[in-house]
């Protein structure tokens, strides 16, 4: 079967030969219709430095520097497909000179959305998984949509069709937030009128996101939950959302979580890793952390095999409704979902720990962000104060 657009993939040491420094090139696999080009992105590591699982250098500003050019190579195939009737892998030898201009064809948008959609997997976005969602869910609620039908009237359409999905106003705000995304993408490609964008004048709703987090007696009834032999799902969940509140670490940074990511030192292991949302660097002593009891789960959960996760088969989704769950096993009348596990690291935390170091350990920009748990505990403090 015949394919519209190009699919990208990265390829390193192709040839299996090294230079003198020990490394080898990195190039893009273009495929197309039966044929194969590879174009070299004139990058070169050694292997050690080559993430053979993601087929990613490890290297965060290589892997930077190689989305872009990837980025670059859809955006030309893009733009020749609107100047031209069609596309061979032999037109990337234009690539940067001119594009002649032709007769455009009108091209189906949800071909078009598809196919960025796979490009992304090859970027290794995070919410890859979350845009494939939204588009199942478009295409459940319009299977075929060309550029010329993209409107405010389908845009509402689509509202109306998540919300007889019975989905959270915030959930269904985050869908429309992914389908604007390609409808800018396309109008960036001009296969839609920059006047067309049906979001400047739709008004998507949200709520304000409401943050919980457990108290110290809650925390211990959460620790003291006990499982049997048919519960080792719902025991990975807990110590995961444990583990979030021990280190401050979000969901994505904490799945990601692998042996290597875990140093052996005199005062127990430190955690080292970098955060999927800011990218920035972090270690933590484990073994120092609440006495030592991320680093009791950690070693828990490591594998011998560093390609294994150490919470591998969780999900988001899952997560949250187990969690739910747990509560109430723990008798601890709150609806908590995984990102109350690091507002409680940030809300205990923000009476134990110096404020700069707090505003340290969860990466915080700004120091505002950092604030919101001392007024929490502040707001506790004047009202357990009062003789009610």
């Amino acid at each position: 079967m015949n394919s519209l657009f190009v699919s990208y993939s990265l390829r390193f040491n192709r040839k299996n030969k090294l230079n003198s420094n020990g490394e080898a090139l990195i190039q893009i696999r273009m495929y197309l219709n039966g044929q194969t080009r590879f174009y070299s992105t004139e990058v070169y590591v050694k292997p050690s430095d080559w993430n053979d699982k993601k087929d990613v250098p490890k290297d965060l500003s290589l892997h930077r520097k190689i989305n872009q050019l990837l980025y670059e190579l859809s955006i030309f195939e893009a733009d020749y497909r609107k100047e031209h009737h069609s596309f061979n892998l032999n037109h990337f030898e234009g690539f940067g000179k001119p594009i002649v201009e032709a007769i455009p064809i009108n091209t189906s948008f949800t071909t078009f959305m598809v196919a960025q959609h796979e490009a992304e997997k090859v970027l290794n976005q995070p919410s890859w998984r979350d845009r494939k969602l939204t588009i199942t869910l478009f295409k459940e609620y319009k299977p075929e949509v060309a550029f010329s039908e993209i409107s405010y009237s389908l845009i509402e359409g689509f509202e109306f069709f998540l919300r007889g999905k019975q989905l959270h106003t915030n959930t269904i705000a985050k869908h429309h937030k992914h389908f604007k995304k390609y409808i800018l993408r396309a109008i960036k490609g001009d296969f839609i009128n920059h006047r067309g964008n049906p979001y400047s004048d739709f008004k998507v709703k949200k709520q304000e996101s409401k943050s919980d987090f457990l108290t110290e007696e809650e925390m211990e009834r959460f620790e003291q939950l006990t499982f049997d032999k048919t519960q080792v799902f719902q025991e990975k969940v807990r110590d995961m959302f444990l583990f979030g509140a021990y280190t401050s670490l979000r969901f994505n940074d904490i799945y990601k979580l692998k042996r290597s990511n875990f140093l052996e030192e005199s005062d127990g292991l430190t955690l080292l890793y970098v955060a999927g949302k800011t990218l920035k660097k972090g270690n933590l002593p484990l073994g120092i952390l609440y006495g030592g009891k991320p680093e009791i789960i950690a070693k828990k959960y490591m594998a011998l095999d560093d390609r294994k996760t150490l919470f591998k088969g969780l999900t988001n989704p899952k997560v949250n409704k187990v969690l739910k769950v747990l509560a109430k096993q723990a008798k601890i009348p709150k609806a908590i979902c995984f990102k109350d596990a690091r507002d409680t690291f940030g809300t205990l935390g923000e009476v134990k720990i110096d404020f700069r170091l707090l505003q340290d350990i969860m990466q915080h920009s700004k120091a505002e962000q950092t604030l919101k748990y001392a007024h929490i505990n502040n707001k506790r403090q004047k009202l357990s104060k009062i003789k009610w």
